[in-house]
């Protein structure tokens, strides 16, 4: 209760404030319940059972279990947009998760410079734009599922601090933005990489992950009936294992490529959304990460009922292994707008675990989950 007042709180200021120069107020928010069905075979602990247990945030570790829950997904923000002048705007994001107790947080910031009609400049902190849904993907009105599939947009680090340049131009019919980024990312107290620790048995008091000399761009087309994204970037990659008595676990440091392509096209009463992913780790290993989701959804007037597929493989191409992490998840769902402003859905998740079970891979476990809410905006 008291995080929600002083989210409140936080709230009524920049209305206020909003009252006093010229500043825009926008938001959104998603209520969701939701539980896993049974149990399992315990892969990292033979001979014993557990809960069912899908992480539908891997960032911040929200998870459902046999005990419904409101906390893994359920989010409050508000963002306010202050005019400094025709071509200077601020943006600042305040965020409430309930897997943090509905601490509130300030997780965007950043300055804007309108340049000319065609060239828009940012700086500050903002999400890293990997994923075609990355700068909205806790946007739960923005899309029809439940999320953007876990087993996809899995990774430690999500924002960072940088610039971006974006550049507008017309290609014949077609729309293009161009997007330019370069930033770092000092994820002290990772929450991910602490819960992978501890899951392994670890009791590290905390991981540090570093993302630096994040390099990238984004070329965005559309059409009439289509809206695709390609994306690529790199950048180094550290960790600090910091453990009880203070000293740090060994560690590699290594570059990583992500190469990405996704959109949507629209047929008629169908729309296909598509995100396919490739990470490469320049390591002793040659690790790889191939991933891509799948979805169709139906578009009857208010309602939109949709089926997805994503999947998600863990190769090695310097010391060939073909039994490490893999998992596939298959979702049914559907969407009702009961308000020009708010939608309801509820969802079912089949988690299937094909990772190997004696090496240890298949961590997660094989699950299956329903869930349900409203997501709004205002």
């Amino acid at each position: 209760m008291k995080k929600l007042l002083a989210f409140s709180s936080c709230l009524s200021l920049l209305v206020s404030a909003s009252a006093m120069a010229d500043m825009r107020i926008s938001g959104y928010g998603s209520i969701i319940a939701g539980k896993t069905l049974g149990t399992v075979d315990d892969p990292l602990n033979p001979g014993q059972t557990r809960d069912e247990i899908l992480t539908a945030d891997f960032y911040d570790v929200g998870q459902y279990d046999n005990d419904i829950t409101f906390n893994a997904e359920s989010i409050l923000a508000v963002q306010a947009v202050v005019d400094l002048n025709e071509k200077f705007s601020v943006t600042a994001q305040l965020v409430a998760k309930g897997v943090d107790d509905f601490e509130p947080e300030f997780d965007w910031y950043y300055v804007t410079y309108q340049a000319s009609d065609q060239l828009t400049l940012m700086a500050g902190r903002r999400n890293i734009p990997m994923y075609y849904f990355s700068e909205f993907s806790e946007v739960g009105y923005a899309y029809p599922w439940m999320r953007p599939p876990a087993n996809l947009y899995w990774w430690q680090v999500t924002q960072f601090n940088g610039v971006h340049a974006m550049y507008n131009f017309e290609l014949g019919d077609y729309s293009n933005t161009l997007t330019f980024f370069y930033g770092n990312e000092y994820s002290d107290d990772n929450v991910e990489m602490l819960y992978y620790d501890k899951l392994y048995g670890g009791n590290a008091r905390t991981v540090n992950e570093f993302w630096t000399d994040i390099t990238g761009m984004n070329w965005n087309i559309s059409g009439d009936n289509f809206d695709l994204r390609f994306v690529y970037f790199q950048n180094d990659r550290d960790r600090e294992t910091i453990q009880q008595d203070g000293s740090i676990d060994p560690y590699t440091p290594f570059s990583q490529t992500f190469i990405g392509l996704g959109g949507s096209i629209n047929l008629s009463q169908f729309t296909v959304l598509f995100d396919a992913n490739f990470v490469d780790y320049d390591d002793d290993l040659g690790t790889e990460f191939p991933t891509y989701l799948v979805s169709v959804v139906y578009n009857w007037d208010d309602i939109q009922p949709y089926v997805s597929y994503s999947k998600a493989d863990h190769e090695r191409t310097k010391v060939p292994t073909e039994d490490l992490e893999e998992h596939y998840m298959l979702s049914f769902g559907v969407r009702y707008d009961f308000m020009p402003k708010a939608a309801f859905k509820v969802q079912y998740d089949k988690f299937v675990d094909q990772g190997d079970v004696p090496n240890g891979w298949a961590y997660h476990g094989d699950s299956r989950t329903i869930s349900m809410g409203v997501d709004f905006v205002f």
